[in-house]
């Protein structure tokens, strides 16, 4: 909301329009609707990318297809996400001048920020048009407002005409988007000392550079949400930095060269196919790829064709931020595909056993039992939401209907697990359950026994397994440490050789008792840490629940399973009944990445650094044996590490294996691994990128 009076408008804009800003797109659903919810979920997409503020209803929001009523919807969505606590602005150019100044008096009504105006189009074919129309507007308005300059409104003003504009007092700057190099470097070179001058492109620094302006935001465009993830926002820091003076064109070689020169392409070559308008229909593709919402473009635009589509997927999937990194020249041994719980969008790759943001270590798994409560988990950072029902003995089914809806707005590349509970101990009846699930692209469903004997136990599981058929769907078996105060328990000790003779790719302990009790009360943390251990050896993923609570984190970051659920610590109280709150969901995330990380070690000190053993150069130390096998686990979950390990170990005590790892608590787990199974450790080699670089002797090789 503008904390300015109109005569401050230039003062704050010099004081805040700063770094990247971003256009949002009008997403649409099926039925052509304004999507509304899919707007919230993009705004909160590009908020986890670390840029300052977001523009409406511009040329990429499709505001010539939006009705009066539309216009204002998209305005009072994004007004009401924001909340006060993101910059936002709103193009409010019309045809008509009352309808302009009407649209500026709701954004200002509804705590924008800033305004965006352009031409009023049709009609205006010269400069003493425009001006007069945007003096106008300005005069009706408090807010500062960014001329928009772009060719898309049938007249480009010249730098001499921006001066004059820049003139006017509540007129801030201008977005100068006229695709023409030298109007936007004579406009900064004449205009940019009195007002803020943005161009939307990256040249435009090299520029600054080498003739003495300087640009201080990018004012706007669609290249943060198209080239960046929540967890590789290359692309916004690289404008944050440039913006601040620092070119570091080494870092956009590295990480931006190739993406862009992608969109250029495309960008290129939709404008020509349409004749010269702008890709809207490109960049939704494009959007959706990345987990946005976007749905189709409005008439007279038309989408990109399935097979475009297709083309522009698999140009675009090698050069995302999560791919993997590129192969060292010595032999490679990746784990098995078996990571924990992905779906089977684009964006998350299950066959290679990477998630869509290149997840490794701990997971949080928020619980919810409605579409609210699964908003506040994603808005908080979950990397994946639980649907179940709390009102069937606490760990009951969610209805298919909230299945569908939540994973209807829930971004394809994040995880949507789906909780049958306790199951009965029929096959059949289980078996279609799952494969509902499945149907809904659940990234996970989780089948849980109380009191069961172990064989029919084996069998619901197989039967599951196979109602999921080649669906990316994953079976996740679940016991409860406290089973053994029913009768006729299933022995939760029992759940390592469970999921592997059931055929399920990971598995659950949680607990059923809600009385102050937890997991931990239950199972201690020694007999955790084995089961968690050989469960990664055998290629299974992990999950802990059963009312976790941030003081349990160190022993859960000790533990190391690849997910952690909770419930009642994310809640506004504290309390399993009371709502999930996302606040606590992020400061619970927050706490965990701190885990993860080693900002906070918990079992220090643990490396200890051995010396010389021939380890440098990877030559032999002195049994003759010049061997060497590297596997790479940047990027990867701890089970595949180990279970990668434990076969090449089958396969070869010969060689020396050279592990690279990233995440801290990996990197005690493959510690613990190798003492444990009697494996020497040679060397641990800390890198500048934050890696470890172990070297490892095999137990045999004439190390014992």
């Amino acid at each position: 909301m503008a904390d300015y009076r109109k005569h401050e408008a230039q003062e704050w804009a010099w004081q805040t329009l700063k770094g990247q800003w971003t256009t949002l797109v009008t997403p649409f659903t099926p039925d052509n609707q304004v999507d509304t919810e899919g707007m919230r979920r993009n705004i909160r997409h590009v908020q986890s990318l670390g840029v300052r503020g977001g523009g409406c209803t511009w040329n990429m929001g499709e505001f010539w297809s939006l009705t009066e009523s539309e216009r204002r919807l998209v305005m009072d969505t994004v007004a009401d996400e924001a909340a006060g606590h993101w910059l936002i602005g709103a193009h409010v150019t019309h045809t008509s001048l009352n309808e302009s100044i009407a649209l500026a008096n709701h954004a200002e009504q509804r705590g924008f920020d800033l305004l965006i105006i352009a031409p009023s189009y049709m009609v205006t074919r010269t400069e003493d048009q425009v001006v007069d129309f945007v003096r106008q507007v300005a005069d009706s308005t408090g807010l500062g407002i960014m001329f928009y300059n772009s060719p898309q409104f049938g007249i480009t003003i010249s730098p001499q005409g921006l001066k004059r504009l820049c003139a006017i007092p509540n007129v801030v700057g201008v977005k100068e988007a006229s695709f023409n190099q030298q109007i936007s470097i004579e406009t900064h070179l004449l205009v940019g000392r009195d007002a803020i001058i943005s161009t939307p492109d990256e040249w435009i620094f090299h520029k600054a550079k080498e003739l003495g302006f300087h640009q201080q935001v990018m004012f706007a465009n669609t290249s943060d949400w198209r080239f960046d993830t929540p967890r590789h926002n290359y692309y916004t820091q690289f404008i944050d930095r440039a913006t601040a003076g620092d070119h570091d064109m080494e870092f956009y070689n590295r990480y931006l060269k190739d993406i862009k020169a992608l969109s250029d392409k495309w960008w290129g070559g939709a404008m020509k196919k349409m004749g010269g308008a702008l890709p809207v229909a490109m960049c939704k593709a494009w959007g959706e790829m990345m987990g946005m919402a976007g749905g189709s473009v409005r008439a007279p635009l038309v989408d990109l064709t399935p097979e475009e589509k297709a083309e522009l997927w698999s140009e675009l999937e090698p050069l995302l931020p999560q791919a993997a990194p590129a192969q060292p020249a010595r032999e490679i041994i990746q784990g098995r595909p078996h990571a924990p719980w992905l779906n089977g969008s684009p964006v998350a790759n299950v066959r290679d056993g990477r998630s869509g943001l290149n997840e490794s270590g701990m997971m949080l798994l928020v619980s919810a039992q409605n579409k609210a409560e699964a908003m506040e988990a994603d808005r908080g950072g979950a990397d994946i939401i639980d649907l179940k029902n709390l009102q069937e003995a606490l760990v009951g089914s969610a209805h298919p209907n909230l299945v569908r809806e939540v994973r209807d707005f829930i971004p394809a590349h994040k995880h949507v697990s789906v909780t049958l509970g306790v199951v009965p101990n029929q096959p059949g009846t289980v078996a279609m359950a799952v494969h509902a699930a499945a149907m809904m692209d659940a990234t996970s469903v989780k089948v849980g026994f109380q009191v069961a004997d172990y064989e029919t136990a084996v069998e619901v599981l197989q039967e599951s397994r196979a109602a999921i058929g080649n669906a990316d769907t994953k079976l996740i078996g679940s016991l409860f440490a406290d089973n053994l105060l029913f009768e006729g328990g299933l022995d939760p000790h029992l759940m390592v050789q469970l999921a592997v003779d059931g055929e399920c790719d990971g598995f659950l302990i949680d607990t059923l008792t809600k009385d102050g009790r937890n997991l931990f009360d239950f199972m201690p943390e020694p007999v955790l840490r084995d089961m968690v251990m050989e469960a990664k050896q055998a290629g299974l993923s992990t999950a802990l629940s059963g009312h976790l609570k941030l003081e349990n984190l160190d022993e859960l970051a000790r533990i190391n399973p690849d997910i952690v659920g909770v419930r009642g610590a994310v809640c506004s109280s504290g309390e399993r009944d009371r709502g999930v709150a996302w606040e606590a969901v992020a400061y619970f995330k927050e706490q965990l990445d701190l885990r993860k990380t080693g900002v906070i070690d918990v079992r220090a000190p643990v490396f200890a650094t051995p010396g010389g053993n021939g380890y440098e150069n990877g030559h032999s130390n002195g049994n003759g044996n010049t061997g060497w096998t590297v596997i790479d686990g940047r990027g990867k979950n701890c089970a595949g590490v180990i279970a990668a390990l434990s076969r090449q170990m089958e396969y070869d005590r010969t060689s020396f294996i050279e592990a690279i790892l990233h995440d801290a608590l990996n990197i005690y787990d493959v510690i613990y691994w190798a003492e444990q199974a009697g494996h020497r450790l040679l060397t641990q080699r800390k890198e500048d990128d934050g890696t470890l670089r172990v070297l490892i002797q095999p137990y045999g090789n004439g190390s014992h």
